[in-house]
Formats: structure tokens, sequence, C-alpha cells
């Protein structure tokens, strides 16, 4: 449909629209699925896979179906011409299968580490509790980023670095931190930003050092131990997680 409107611009009007209705939590309204929905709605795509993409991710989110549909009452006042009986389905859909869904392990048994699935989650709780209290994430809390070297590995070898990398991450982080695998090469760590942090982070880097050195009785010179800033909103935060675990 001509809707005369870009896909951000349909994407701004529709968030004020929602949350005027009630939204509660600004940072977790923006999604990539509210970005693919909008666009189908500009080029006149089907909406029905991007609907229930939609739905998916709010069920995801631990966004209740209630709200879901009101979010999308939203989009269909912004946009009048829009079929609001299949957006519902779709997006009801969508929701009622992700929450059938088996759940995913959240702890990984080799590693002793928790899933990326996870840490999406606990992510969103944080900035959650930091906007209802004033505060901004980049300040309270941070990410330890370990990247091992798994040049030369394959099969059963590629995976030792991180076990190692993980015990190491426990040691030094073992206050309540998350402790998360993000791919077979990084792990991170969730953690507060408090001034013993770069002292840990300086423990850290001797301790999988030594493990990964005896490990393989070869140095490593690949591995990398950094701390990284989070950004002040949600998607940001996603997004970072995203591209490190690509990294």
């Amino acid at each position: 449909m001509d809707t005369g409107l870009s896909s951000a611009e349909l994407q701004d009007r529709w968030f004020v629209q929602s949350s005027g209705g009630g939204w509660i939590f600004a940072g977790d309204w923006h999604e990539t699925a509210v970005e693919a929905l909008c666009e189908a709605c500009v080029y006149g795509d089907n909406l029905w896979p991007a609907a229930e993409r939609l739905g998916s991710a709010r069920a995801a989110a631990g966004v209740s179906l209630g709200e879901t549909l009101a979010d999308i009452d939203g989009l269909t006042t912004v946009l009048p011409g829009l079929p609001a009986d299949v957006l519902q389905r779709a997006v009801s859909l969508g929701w009622a299968d992700r929450m059938m869904a088996p759940e995913r392990s959240v702890l990984d048994p080799l590693t002793g580490l928790v899933s990326i699935d996870y840490l999406r989650t606990r992510i969103g709780e944080v900035y959650r509790a930091a906007e209802v209290a004033g505060h901004r994430v980049s300040a309270d809390q941070a990410l330890v980023v370990i990247k091992v070297d798994l040049t030369g590995r394959a099969g059963w070898h590629r995976i030792t670095p991180l076990i190692l990398a993980g015990d190491a991450l426990r040691t030094v982080f073992d206050g309540g931190q998350t402790l998360v695998r993000l791919a077979d090469h990084m792990a991170v760590v969730l953690t507060d930003r408090d001034p013993l942090l770069a002292r840990r982070v300086q423990l850290l880097c001797g301790l999988v050092s030594e493990r990964l050195t005896r490990g393989h009785r070869v140095p490593s010179p690949g591995s990398r131990i950094w701390i990284e800033q989070l950004p002040d909103s949600l998607p940001a935060a996603i997004d970072l997680i995203g591209e490190l675990g690509r990294g």
C-alpha cells in the first residue's frame, strides 16, 4: 500500500502511539522485527511473516500477548488501511509458537557458561532496572570479553581453549556475575563496573594465559581479553552482543 511514509517515519509514529497507549519500557519496544514489519507495510509486502516474527520476538522478551496485541492496535491506528485481523492472527501465532517451544538449555555443559539467549534475557533485566532507577548502564555495568585463538584447532581440540578459559572465569568472577559462552572462540562476563574490575581483568589475563599454555604446551598469542563498554540503549546492547559473537 502507498503509505506516503518511509519505514523509519512509520516506526517513529508507531512508537509514539504505543508509548502514549501505555507501553511501559521504551527501551524494550525497538526490535529488528518492528523494522521488518514497517518495511513490509511501506513496500506492500506480505505482512504475515513479519508480524509472526514480531509476535515471537515479543514473547521471547517476556511481553504479554495482551500488550503485544495492544501494540499492533497502535500500528493500525497510525496506518488505518492495514488488515488488523491478519496482523493480530499472525502476531498471536508467532507469540504462541515461541511460548510453546521447548526451552533451550541455559548452561553449556562443556564450559559451564550460560547461553547467549540467557545473556539477552539478563541484559534486558539490567536495562529495565536502570531505566526505572534513572541510571546509565554504561556507568554501572560492563562486559569483560575473552577471545581465544583457535588457529589450527579442529574437532575436540577446538573447544578446549574455551573450557580452560571458562574455568579461569569462574575463578576470578565468583560473585554471581553472568558468565556466558558467545561462540566457540568467545566468552563474556556481565559484571559491575566497580573499582576492582581492572584488577580482576589483570588477574584473569594471567590465569587464562597460564591455563592455555599449560593445556596446550604452547602459547596462544592470538587470544585477547578486554573490557567492553556497554551502550546506554538496550537495542544497541543486543546488537553489540551479536557483533562480539561473530567477531
